[in-house]
């Protein structure tokens, strides 16, 4: 990928994020990060969606990003917000409390994920899993126009159908995704075999219990335009909590 090509694809998946509809050129034009014509940039995004990076979706002449764009945005071009120190801190000495009621300690850090990152949060182990303020998935609807709004709501649906299965779930993380801790991934319901959920994201990390016998996971989900440079470090961040507090159970 050219240099150029770099800078676009990041222009465009944070312009994305910000308004949650395709890109066009002329869109990406009018940021004025780019002296070059529309044609030119129509060109790039040609090239970066044979590489994989970009698509169109099924509404409009503009350009989305994939997963795979999502992947190489957050590991090689996002700059990540900064969460306060002093909070982390104080966060973690909180959750230290509840270090002994694993369930009250899970609950406790969807809580914290979800006041860092303003998305809904889950904790999905040992075979079970739980969501914190789910309910505000149904409210982004009505920020998209009314020609796609039946569209999201019906692949909500599925998406939540997926979702609710522990097993399903666990599954597909152990055998797609080996992390490090502090690794991140991002999970679309079209990898499990569902077109029409390929806007509807999981965005997690694994965290460690028993001297890393066990492995849970933690994450947010909601449409594809989650709010990635506040998602990324504050899951990083509670991982690395949840593994100190929970080192040598």
């Amino acid at each position: 990928m050219t240099e150029r090509q770099k800078l676009i694809l990041k222009a465009l998946i944070e312009s994305f994020i910000e308004s949650g509809h395709d890109i066009s050129s002329f869109e990406l034009l009018r940021t004025g990060d780019f002296e070059v014509s529309s044609a030119t940039l129509r060109n790039e995004f040609l090239e970066l969606s044979h590489g994989g990076y970009l698509t169109k979706s099924h509404f409009a002449s503009g350009r989305i990003p994939t997963i795979k764009g999502l992947n190489f945005y957050v590991s090689n071009l996002m700059v990540e917000n900064v969460i306060d120190f002093v909070d982390i801190v104080k966060e973690g000495q909180s959750l230290s409390n509840s270090r002994f009621e694993v369930q009250s300690l899970l609950r406790d850090a969807m809580k914290t994920l979800h006041k860092w990152t303003g998305e809904p949060s889950f904790i999905l182990y040992n075979d079970v899993i739980q969501f914190y303020r789910i309910s505000r998935l149904l409210k982004v609807y009505e920020k998209f126009p009314k020609k796609i709004q039946g569209d999201y709501l019906s692949g909500l649906m599925k998406f939540w159908d997926v979702i609710e299965d522990p097993e399903l779930l666990m599954s597909f993380f152990k055998q797609r995704y080996e992390f490090q801790t502090g690794g991140i991934g991002i999970f679309s319901g079209a990898e499990l075999g569902w077109k029409d959920l390929e806007n509807f994201i999981a965005v997690f990390t694994p965290f460690k219990l028993f001297d890393g016998e066990e492995v849970g996971y933690i994450g947010t989900i909601g449409y594809v335009n989650l709010n990635y440079r506040a998602v990324v470090p504050g899951l990083k961040s509670m991982a690395n909590i949840l593994n100190n507090i929970l080192r040598g159970w």
